[in-house]
């Protein structure tokens, strides 16, 4: 990555950064954001655009479902970890106590 390039998106995330109220632990995201938005990938303007169009198409799917009869899918059923040894077939004994 060119020093330059490595510049704009160190000021772009600052900016992102500032943008965001300044909050701890997202310096990764805002890293990833600015170099998105400079090689060209930012359909977004915004992370916010990005989750109101997520919530849009998690509703559009909410509505599809209703309007085909079926209901939100059902959970997966539990299934049984093993070792695929067989079970130990020592038994213990009662002991005595208080």
């Amino acid at each position: 990555m060119g020093q330059d390039l490595q510049e704009q998106i160190r000021t772009r995330a600052y900016q992102i950064w500032v943008d965001e109220g300044q909050p701890e632990g997202a310096d990764l995201r805002h890293w990833l954001q600015a170099a998105d938005e400079l090689a060209g990938d930012d359909t977004h303007e915004t992370l916010q655009e990005l989750i109101d169009e997520d919530d849009r198409e998690d509703e559009a799917k909410r509505r599809g479902a209703q309007m085909i009869g079926t209901t939100t899918p059902s959970p997966s059923p539990v299934v049984d970890i093993t070792t695929g040894r067989e079970p130990a077939k020592t038994t213990i004994r009662k002991t005595e106590g208080p």
